[in-house]
């Protein structure tokens, strides 16, 4: 609760600070912090009824359920594109399906090692650059600079399209 409290609150004032130019001690930042602090302990702290804590419970082991047996059987559960609904396929159709789709199309190759951290290092060394010789604000700095737990690399996934006839493969709808 702290931290997401602390989170919003940065969002807010540094938001404040640089579209308002509101001073970071304003009285009006502090009232609205000690609110939400308020709204976010009220909220968290509430007491859940017994029924939706047996709910909560049983749906949680149903889904560690499901995703053990899933790994165990080596099985993948998508959303298709446009339907919404699952598509329930083994692994290896779908490493079978990407090597035929790089084969055919020539436009992707295999990595053999991952390049994502001497990118996100170049990119943070850059940045830098760009802020010592000022030629980019402190602000302008932190909005660019990635964030190391989010980045990724881009991969090659493929989503059955159940709106398709000639797509053979079995879908899982959920109500």
């Amino acid at each position: 609760m702290q931290q997401e409290h602390k989170n919003i609150m940065n969002t807010v004032t540094s938001y404040l600070v640089q579209t308002y130019h509101m001073p970071n001690t304003s009285t009006i930042i502090k009232k609205f912090s000690q609110s939400l602090g308020t709204c976010l302990y009220d909220r968290c702290m509430a007491p859940m009824f017994h029924l939706n804590t047996y709910r909560v419970r049983k749906e949680f082991k149903l889904i560690k359920s499901i995703q053990f047996r899933l790994k165990k059987a080596n099985y993948i559960l998508r959303v298709t594109d446009k339907s919404g609904s699952f598509h329930l396929g083994h692994a290896t159709d779908y490493e079978q399906k990407a090597e035929a789709y790089r084969k055919k199309t020539g436009t992707y190759i295999e990595l053999e090692s991952n390049p994502l951290w001497t990118l996100f290092d170049k990119v943070v060394h850059f940045l830098n650059e760009l802020r010592s010789k000022d030629h980019i604000r402190v602000w302008q700095l932190k909005k660019m600079l990635p964030k190391r737990e989010k980045v990724d690399l881009a991969y090659l996934y493929f989503i059955p399209k159940p709106h398709k006839v000639n797509n053979v493969i079995t879908y899982v709808s959920i109500l």
